[in-house]
């Protein structure tokens, strides 16, 4: 009885999402059906598009794998956090580390922001573009189709069914594994020296990179040091010598600390992590 009461739910709500903040309709009726009324899994096609409304930034193009996610709300906390540093710090230059179709990047362009936004995946480049062009912030964007890591290079970029999750590492579940692709690699170092950043400017940064955190880390060592900006940071566990849990670490040696912010799993959580010598700002929005 319980099981049947959590799958009605789980289409009451999923439904009823789509209906207010998702279009197209048909796609949507066709998943509910064979996801909540069939129990099948859905078989996603990395290419499909939909466009859905949230409401922190309005209309968002988005990958069939994540529109219920995007839509509506979207890492609440996470979001309210991010609105609040925007506002309080006022202006300043966004560094977003994994971009996907632009989410973070929109949000802080819309706030008058300067934005650099890396994303090495060409199908999310695609719709990363045209969410800048359709908010009007194409010239406060610079989009770089680079990935980030502790030195520049080239390496191995595994393609996602799920866009979103495409990645270098083993955090990426094997059955979503589509193709390999060769990308450039830059550093964070490299890119804020080259584009004569001045140190009056206030940095933030976004680091989602499906478990490549640490390297991320690793190449923006100077940039930490002489800007001490405040980060985002979504963690994604893969258990080896890689693994993300050591770049929390790594920004503890050098003067940051960090709190929780969305937790999700063992594997999988948001922090906050912010230079002690400037405080928690905006904590209380967590």
């Amino acid at each position: 009885m319980e099981k049947a009461e959590n799958h009605f739910l789980e289409g009451f709500t999923y439904y009823l999402k789509a209906i207010l903040f998702v279009r197209p309709k048909k796609k949507i009726i066709r998943r509910l059906i064979k996801r909540v009324v069939m129990h099948q899994r859905y078989e996603f096609n990395p290419s499909e598009t939909f466009i859905i409304f949230n409401r922190n930034i309005g209309a968002l193009l988005i990958h069939g794998s994540r529109y219920y996610i995007y839509a509506w709300k979207y890492e609440e906390k996470p979001s309210r956090l991010f609105k609040c540093l925007l506002k309080v710090l006022g202006y300043g230059v966004f560094v977003d580390i994994g971009a996907y179709v632009g989410y973070y990047s929109v949000f802080s362009a819309k706030h008058g922001w300067k934005v650099i936004a890396f994303e090495p995946n060409p199908l999310n480049r695609i719709l990363l573009r045209y969410n800048a062009l359709l908010h009007d912030v194409k010239d406060k964007v610079t989009i770089i189709d680079k990935a980030v890591g502790a030195e520049q290079g080239h390496a191995t970029f595994t393609i996602s069914s799920s866009p979103s999750e495409s990645s270098f590492t083993n955090y990426l579940r094997s059955e979503l594994r589509l193709a390999n692709i060769d990308v450039e690699v830059t550093t964070i170092d490299s890119i804020i020296e080259s584009m004569n950043i001045s140190n009056e400017n206030n940095l933030i940064l976004k680091i989602d990179v499906e478990g490549f955190g640490l390297n991320v880390i690793r190449g923006a060592m100077k940039t930490l040091d002489r800007f001490r900006p405040f980060i985002l940071f979504e963690i994604h566990r893969t258990f080896d010598k890689q693994d993300e849990i050591y770049a929390l670490s790594l920004l503890r040696k050098i003067g940051y600390n960090f709190i929780t912010i969305e937790p999700r799993s063992t594997r999988n959580f948001i922090v906050y992590a912010y230079p002690k010598e400037k405080g928690c700002l905006c904590c209380e929005q967590a």
